[in-house]
């Protein structure tokens, strides 16, 4: 069992350090609008600025309802990455916790499942809210249906494309033996992960069964709960065309850290590799798509010439700083294009 922890454990330390790295419709409305607007583009933007919607469905003298959405904080980039951090290590402190019960030890699961439940508690504090209160009124003015929801989205990509399924290897074993776990079947496949989103609902759900298991000395209970968070919590998404994609981007990645090691030879190694494989990328792509492959194909080309001078003359190291932003800067965009230009 111990073996499996430091596995899994590796995994998510790598996950981690990868991320710090890097409407409705319906029939006439009418009134109610908070502002008129011209075009539909002019309304879907008046709405992203203005977090208060008021919408009002039906005809003023007959039945009709009123829609009212407003939305409380904002998600910008930045915090998605702090939220895909907080889920790595959500998912280390269950991987923890079923070690702990493997060896008979509740007291360190309970105490991985309560910092477990804290990152998640930390998540939904930084997730955008919105209220929604719908209000349906019959012709004579009464009243006859009321309700709010609260909404939240608990999709969490932990990554958008940062490893393939070698690397993804321990994390997805430790999902199958989470399958196997739960009494589910597991259909094997060969097709590249590309994505690897956490849902925080269901895996909410099933830390607060597993706590309240342990309060009752049921361990049974509280390890099938906690597989359960990997397998309905974890949704692996693959791409299999989108293959020599993932390997420039690895490869990609690999060559920053080469590079912020100062190792020049491995470095081109990898631009080398990454080369290579955005050119076969290049080749399956329709001849519309293919200028931002071209423009990043001489990016490369420029890359790799001026590490070759380097084994005559050494970079500065502002210089070799600025080849580190730049496969940054290659690395982000490579994800972007990830099921885009297919």
């Amino acid at each position: 069992m111990r073996d499996r922890h430091s596995e899994s454990r590796s995994t998510w330390r790598l996950l981690a350090a990868c991320l710090l790295v890097f409407g409705f419709t319906a029939g006439p409305a009418w009134g109610q609008q908070t502002s008129s607007t011209s075009t539909k583009d002019q309304e879907t933007n008046k709405e992203k600025n203005n977090p208060r919607v008021v919408r009002t469905f039906g005809t003023e003298k007959g039945y009709h309802t009123e829609l009212t959405n407003e939305t409380t904080g904002s998600l910008p980039q930045e915090d998605q990455r702090q939220l895909s951090l907080l889920m790595v290590d959500i998912f280390e402190h269950i991987e923890k916790a079923r070690v702990a019960l493997d060896a008979d030890d509740p007291t360190g699961a309970l105490k991985e499942l309560t910092k477990g439940r804290e990152g998640t508690l930390a998540i939904r504090k930084m997730l955008p809210k919105t209220i929604v209160h719908t209000k349906t009124v019959a012709p004579d003015g009464k009243l006859i249906f009321e309700d709010e929801l609260t909404i939240q989205d608990d999709d969490i990509p932990l990554y958008a494309g940062i490893l393939h399924s070698q690397t993804l290897a321990p994390i997805v074993e430790a999902r199958r033996n989470a399958f196997a776990v739960a009494g589910l079947q597991v259909v094997e496949s060969e097709r590249v992960i590309t994505e690897a989103i956490a849902k925080l609902d269901p895996i909410e759900a099933q830390l607060t069964r597993a706590t309240k298991a342990l309060g009752e000395n049921k361990a049974d209970v509280a390890s099938k709960a906690l597989a359960m968070a990997l397998v309905r919590g974890l949704d692996f998404r693959s791409f299999k065309e989108d293959s020599e994609l993932a390997s420039a981007r690895d490869a990609i990645w690999f060559a920053k850290r080469s590079l912020e090691e100062n190792n020049t030879e491995q470095a081109m190694t990898n631009i080398n590799v990454a080369h290579q494989r955005l050119m076969v990328y290049r080749e399956v792509l329709p001849k519309d798509k293919r200028k931002d492959v071209d423009d990043l194909l001489r990016e490369v080309d420029q890359m790799e010439n001026q590490l070759r001078l380097e084994r005559t003359h050494p970079t500065s190291p502002a210089e070799r700083a600025r080849q580190g932003q730049t496969a940054t800067h290659w690395w982000d965009k490579v994800n972007t294009w990830l099921h885009h230009h297919l």
